[in-house]
């Protein structure tokens, strides 16, 4: 983060709280239906903990830490300030909520979830951040079955929250939540009836909500929280537009399902781009495990081709990068990120082209191809990679002194630095002046992870790998034999023998996958008594339960990657079959742990 601001918030626990929701804003003042039925067209239900049997304030001993008003005004500001401008946090309509909050209507949960993210980015409050969020959470789960869209719109800045403290499994499973609750309500539908406000609101906490998906994992059916032909909602129109109360139709994900505009802006953008690139990661995913043919790759390749070349022709002039003209324009870092993610997902179409690269396409799949066709390939992806690192460098000249980065902004740079520096190490000039300026791109993309994602436990593993790879290469090219680059082992290693096999070889979970750093484990053991020929099958080697000789473990349609599908995971039955007694432990880790998805 480039400044931290300090704000003293040791308070007094106040008689008046309670860790139910009688706390919240439907009892902090006589009637808040008028002011929220600008956001949620849900008629107001009494609530239990509000009934006349409610515990009277006064029989409360201790209750959870008071915020006064002024802190409450001054984090609420730094989040319409600083963190509103991204797409995470965009989905509160600013003038409403800091009105809510001086009439004290405003939902309690939802407070108290503002405050919590608004100081765990800004490194403020840290004895009382987590009390908050832990009373934001009882609030909402305490009525768990009484979904409204404050319930959602906490319950994202919440699962953030968990994320950047690490508790990673607590955040999974509150998206689930958050999910069931935005499909109870309907909120993947178009409330016409609403007030442009109050829709425009809707819409930005479903997109929130489906963008949170991708901090779990990229391109996994089983984990996503809604179905792209399930949404019937326009695309997210220009913040001036909502803070205006303009009605602007922006289209939607899918152009079929209504009339397109000819401009598409920004934050419609964004979203379409991310779409786009679940549909990419989700091809290369079945690629893979070989569900996918040559024509049918090439067909899918086009298209994905031509629909990002189009997303980029309905950008208006002042959205393109670099900006036709930039005079009385601010670029936001919704503009940045939306283009570094744009050249990303040309990166995950291509990549699959690029011969000693972790996620390269099995070769029986691409032998068709030839060689110049590949290497064409292998320079669109590694210049796309060299974009995504000169939008970051235009960010960091012309940023704000108080701007922050999307999280994808922290993906983005991380796999566009180790692009760079394996596109030099394998170029025909990898030494000198070239490996040197690659090594500086990469710091560029370490640096700028560092500095605004430092507090996020989520993507510390990511920033050691990368401080990890930066100086392999760096010693590489100090070293006067240039001896070849080791791959990398995988920093949780013990993962794939907690989870089903086939589940492990499917799925290859990024390095900042929520979902990975989870860590859950498949008890599905305990269920029964195992069977003793399941004892013995445990306590046979590998080289015992697999025939390599008979088998080519390239070209056999039903292995993959010389492995039998959903078979086992020792590599050095590999290594002892194929290529005598070199140690190959890590290569499918390694595989698996580059972390593309």
């Amino acid at each position: 983060m480039s400044r931290r601001e300090s704000l003293p918030c040791t308070y007094v626990s106040k008689a008046g709280s309670s860790t139910t929701e009688a706390s919240s804003s439907r009892d902090d003042s006589v009637s808040v239906t008028t002011s929220q039925a600008a956001i949620s067209p849900r008629k107001q239900r009494p609530s239990i903990a509000s009934s006349s049997q409610s515990i009277p304030f006064d029989s409360i001993e201790e209750g959870p830490p008071f915020i006064p008003d002024d802190a409450i005004i001054s984090l609420v500001n730094q989040y319409f300030e600083r963190l509103y401008p991204l797409s995470a946090f965009c989905f509160l309509h600013r003038a409403t909520v800091i009105q809510r909050c001086h009439d004290k209507t405003i939902d309690r949960a939802l407070q108290l979830a503002i405050c919590s993210i608004t100081a765990i980015y800004f490194d403020q409050c840290q004895g009382e951040r987590d009390a908050w969020a832990g009373e934001a959470e009882q609030l909402i789960l305490d009525r768990l079955e009484q979904p409204s869209i404050f319930k959602i719109q906490a319950s994202l800045l919440l699962i953030r929250y968990r994320a950047a403290v690490g508790q990673f499994p607590r955040a999974f499973i509150m998206a689930g939540l958050a999910a069931r609750w935005a499909a109870a309500i309907r909120l993947n539908y178009e409330h016409s009836k609403l007030s442009p406000v109050a829709q425009e609101v809707r819409r930005r906490t479903f997109w929130s909500l489906s963008l949170l998906e991708d901090s779990f994992c990229v391109g996994l059916k089983e984990f996503e929280l809604f179905d792209a032909d399930t949404i019937y909602l326009q695309l997210p129109c220009e913040d001036a537009d909502f803070q205006q109360e303009r009605h602007v139709p922006t289209g939607y994900l899918q152009p079929a399902k209504g009339l397109e505009p000819e401009v598409l802006r920004t934050r419609a953008a964004f979203v379409r781009v991310a779409f786009i690139r679940r549909a990419i990661v989700r091809l290369n995913r079945r690629i893979n495990v070989k569900e996918v043919n040559l024509p049918e790759l090439l067909s899918s390749m086009e298209k994905f081709q031509n629909d990002l070349l189009r997303l980029r022709t309905r950008l208006a002039p002042c959205d393109q990068y670099p900006p036709s003209y930039t005079q009385d324009i601010r670029l936001s870092p919704q503009y940045f990120v939306m283009h570094m993610n744009w050249h990303l997902t040309h990166c995950d179409l291509y990549r699959i082209f690029l011969t000693g690269y972790p996620e390269t396409t099995p070769e029986p799949m691409i032998e068709g191809i030839s060689a110049a066709e590949k290497g064409l390939m292998k320079d669109k992806c590694l210049s796309h990679a060299e974009q995504i690192v000169k939008v970051l460098s235009d960010f960091v000249q012309h940023k704000e002194e108080n701007e922050i980065l999307e999280f994808e902004a922290a993906i983005c740079a991380y796999h566009a630095a180790r692009l760079v520096l394996f596109g030099t190490y394998t170029g025909k000039d990898n030494t000198g002046l070239p490996m040197q300026m690659a090594i500086n791109k990469a710091q560029l993309c370490l640096d700028i992870i560092t500095r605004y994602f430092a507090f996020s436990e989520q993507l510390k593993s990511m920033r050691q790998e990368l401080e990890r790879v930066i100086q392999q290469h760096k010693a590489w090219l100090e070293s006067s034999d240039h001896r070849a680059i080791t791959t990398t082992t995988d920093p949780n290693p013990a993962q794939s023998s907690k989870l089903a096999k086939d589940a492990y070889i499917r799925q290859r979970l990024a390095i900042h996958s929520l979902l990975r750093q989870s860590d859950f484990v498949d008890d599905s053991h305990d269920a029964a008594p195992a069977a003793p020929f399941e004892a013995e099958s445990e306590q046979q080697s590998p080289e015992q339960q697999t025939n390599w000789g008979i088998r080519d473990p390239v070209t056999d349609q039903n292995l993959m990657f010389g492995l039998p599908y959903g078979g086992g995971l020792d590599l050095n039955a590999w290594a002892s079959s194929m290529a005598g007694n070199q140690d190959l432990n890590g290569l499918f880790t390694d595989f698996d742990e580059q972390y593309m998805y």
